[in-house]
């Protein structure tokens, strides 16, 4: 029996308000559940939240899963009092580490209780949100859809929005430069249809699993039961030849005809911005739904930090490797929500040698095309505390000597900043900028001011404090 988004919830509910909130008045699926999200997290508040009743289904819905980095960590089963830095390495050892699934009958498979196909699908029962007021609809935000590479047979899957486009019709907009783009670009060189299942509500450790940036011959369900330290269960499908996570709360199958094609957007992105309209994207035509019989249904809200985070340990794992390479002595990579955990890069170092500060913010820069500012800082500096990396730039760095600029390198177009190859139009390119904020290596530097170690570790504050 898998580890699955209940046993989530309820780990969440046993830490209190500050990981949980229930909301039992009913909400509307146009705007609601994303208002109380962004309320909450105006007071700096980023529980898991479980909405019990959404007007027009029968189903609850919770969001907000990865609401914070804490709560990342509780999905990695870091616990809340242990250091940050130890939540990126336990997704480098759960992503170097992939177990192959294992398949089990369709009687110990909940995903399996309630089957519908044909007629019986109607996907406008389940509480799909409308997110934000210039969206073109209501998405699904967080599925993972899983599809087989047509040379290999491997299986890949990935996180994409879907459109809600009829009562058995979702659009499906692959990022061109994302495995699934590729893979479906090849089903429509072979001219043939692309089956897929779209599975919804599954523990989070193994959503960050299907969000690793690894070779295309890795399949990401295994890489999601190195995450949750167990195989991932799977069943058969109904109607296509595609595994189904056992333990999913939602599956949705169906297949992907590149000669049917449709459109979607706006929709709200990752960067705070509305993301403009995509045509053509993919039309995913659903053969059978099925699901748990008090199913919950799983949503994301794309402007909110959560999107951010959901993909965030995939991207300071390969920061970190890729810094590794040239730097050997990197402590840590944080990308912060206040850089869409995509856009800027925090690194620690302990520097040995003079320059290694720069080499280390251009092999943080190299390791994504998305990261358009590096800041590099030394080992006694918490990246995880942004007042204390300011602090670190403003008494340790000069412009003139610390900061290194390289224009019209390639970037995100997402950006809103982008620039094309004519300046004032908008396309993939950004400026980016190393920060190094490291200390001299061989040269006199001033003395951080630190308390003693020994009083420090001998003060527990609940002794002293009345």
């Amino acid at each position: 029996m898998n580890k699955d988004l209940r046993s989530f919830i309820g780990e969440a509910r046993q830490l209190g308000s500050a990981f949980y909130a229930n909301v039992s008045r009913p909400v509307d699926p146009i705007f609601e559940p994303c208002v109380i999200q962004q309320k909450l997290a105006a007071e700096g508040r980023y529980p898991v939240i479980r909405c019990e009743k959404v007007n027009g289904s029968e189903y609850p819905l919770v969001t907000n899963v990865f609401g914070n980095y804490d709560l990342l960590g509780l999905a990695l089963g870091v616990d809340p009092l242990e250091p940050k830095s130890a939540i990126l390495q336990r997704f480098i050892q759960g992503e170097a580490n992939p177990i192959p699934t294992k398949t089990v009958q369709r009687a110990d498979a909940p995903v399996k209780q309630r089957i519908f196909i044909n007629e019986d699908i109607d996907l406008s029962k389940l509480p799909i949100i409308h997110h934000a007021e210039n969206d073109s609809g209501k998405y699904i935000t967080v599925g993972v859809l899983v599809v087989k590479d047509p040379d290999t047979g491997v299986l890949n899957a990935g996180m994409y929005r879907h459109e809600l486009q009829g009562k058995n019709l979702l659009g499906c907009m692959f990022n061109p430069a994302h495995h699934g783009g590729y893979i479906y670009r090849r089903y429509k060189e072979l001219n043939k249809r692309m089956e897929a299942v779209l599975f919804l509500g599954h523990h989070p450790a193994a959503l960050i699993g299907s969000l690793c940036e690894g070779p295309m011959d890795l399949s990401e369900l295994e890489v999601m039961g190195g995450m949750l330290g167990e195989p991932l269960e799977v069943v058969d499908g109904e109607t296509v030849d595609i595994p189904v996570p056992a333990f999913a709360e939602i599956a949705i199958e169906g297949y992907l005809d590149p000669s049917n094609e449709t459109k979607d957007g706006p929709f709200a992105e990752f960067t705070g911005y509305y993301g403009p309209a995509k045509d053509p994207v993919g039309m995913m035509n659903v053969t059978a739904v099925t699901m748990r019989e008090d199913a919950i249904y799983h949503d994301l809200d794309p402007a909110h930090q959560e999107h951010n985070l959901a993909g965030t340990l995939s991207l300071e794992s390969t920061v970190y490797d890729n810094v590794k390479h040239l730097c050997p002595t990197v402590t840590g990579v944080y990308m912060p929500v206040s850089g869409s955990c995509r856009f800027t890069v925090y690194v620690s170092l302990k520097k040995r040698v003079p320059g290694e500060g720069k080499s280390a913010g251009m092999a943080a820069l190299t390791a994504n095309p998305n990261i358009k500012i590096a800041i590099v800082v030394d080992d006694d500096i918490d990246i995880y505390d942004e007042q204390k990396v300011l602090w670190a730039i403003a008494t340790t760095f000069e412009a003139d000597r610390d900061m290194a600029i390289i224009p019209n390198a390639m970037g995100s177009h997402l950006n809103p900043a982008a620039y094309g190859e004519v300046r004032t139009e908008s396309g993939p390119m950004n400026t980016k900028v190393i920060i190094d904020a490291t200390r001299p290596a061989t040269l006199h530097f001033e003395e951080p001011i630190k308390p003693p170690r020994e009083v420090w570790e001998k003060i527990n504050l609940k002794e002293y404090l009345d």
